[in-house]
């Protein structure tokens, strides 16, 4: 994908407010996914984030 993070969950439809990003198993904070643009041999990870009680 040729582009940052946030624009790939925007394509993907992924609710943006409850998901983690993983990169090559780095955590990438949300306030990164704009500036973090993906390369081809990149390993990404998106992760649900479910509340529980």
């Amino acid at each position: 994908y040729n582009g940052n993070i946030k624009e790939l969950l925007l394509k993907l439809e992924y609710p943006l407010e409850k998901i983690a990003v993983l990169v090559n198993g780095e955590l990438i904070k949300k306030e990164d996914w704009e500036k973090y643009y993906l390369k081809d041999e990149d390993y990404v990870e998106i992760v649900s984030l479910v509340g529980g009680g």
